[in-house]
């Protein structure tokens, strides 16, 4: 409406008339001049009417501005922390340290992506995830805290009496990083003095237990402390020919820089006083 008039003014408002007219009233008492003109062809604003008008328009536009940034600063505060996680600490421990720091932190919402450790060393370092709880020994420019240490094992249906008849089995591989695949090869050598015999690749290591189970092969692998073994597996810890046993570490790295946003902050120091393995 270019000249509404009273009751137009209010519908739009959806208020009545008579309240529109008392709060018009209210103001102009307030301010000590007149708003509005009533004249044949509608309302019309004074020339203090118009400065009132624009400046309430200022106000309004500040006041939008101003709870929008109060919005993203709260979303900031509560921002996701975006874990790298490989896969056997996701299935194993990841879920039950994030219930715990969650019913002290609710508000704390978390993105969790599972790769391979060598990966997400990686996006580590490229700054794509804000935290990482990674399997092996990576170097980089990153702060760590060892938080467990896994032992590794031939995995097979029956006890292997001679671990010299695992050359006339069929062993089998699967999908893990560069470091564990290190590891186990090196074992491999230092009991045989030979490289490892070709593997049947199966994909996960979920897939490998269930056709060990059918007695088609064997395979070595790091298991967690809370190692379900529903089919019944023979597990035989592997150790070197001087008697000690074979050891992945499992490290929570997180970035260097001090300017860390305090939700990210916080969570590391949780990790690291709560999770984390005392070392000498």
């Amino acid at each position: 409406y270019c000249n509404p008039s009273m009751t137009k003014v209010a519908n739009l408002l959806y208020i009545t008339q008579p309240s529109l007219t008392k709060r018009l009233q209210n103001m102009e008492t307030e301010f000590q001049v007149r708003i509005v003109n009533r004249t044949t062809k509608g309302l019309e604003f004074t020339e203090e009417g118009s400065y009132l008008a624009e400046r309430a328009r200022i106000y309004l536009d500040f006041m939008k501005e101003t709870q929008t940034g109060l919005d993203e600063l709260k979303e900031k505060n509560k921002a996701s922390i975006t874990i790298g996680s490989s896969y056997t600490y996701s299935k194993y421990t990841l879920a039950e340290v994030l219930f715990h720091y969650n019913r002290e932190h609710p508000d704390v919402k978390f993105n969790v992506i599972t790769e391979q450790s060598n990966v997400l060393f990686r996006q580590m370092l490229e700054g794509t995830i804000d935290v990482g709880f990674i399997r092996g020994d990576y170097e980089g420019a990153v702060n760590r805290a060892l938080i467990d240490e896994n032992q590794a094992y031939l995995v097979t249906r029956e006890p292997v009496k001679d671990l010299s008849e695992l050359a006339s089995m069929q062993r089998l591989d699967y999908k893990t990083n560069d470091k564990t695949r290190e590891l186990l090869q090196g074992w491999w050598q230092d009991r045989f003095h030979t490289e490892p015999p070709a593997a049947m690749m199966v994909g996960y290591i979920d897939f490998a237990w269930q056709i060990i189970h059918k007695g088609l092969g064997y395979t070595c692998c790091f298991l967690p402390h809370n190692f379900e073994n529903q089919y019944n597996l023979c597990l035989t810890p592997l150790e070197y020919t001087d008697g000690s046993r074979v050891i992945r570490r499992t490290w929570f790295v997180y970035p260097k820089s001090r300017d860390m946003k305090p939700v990210l902050a916080q969570f590391v120091r949780y990790i690291e006083q709560e999770v984390a393995l005392e070392t000498e």
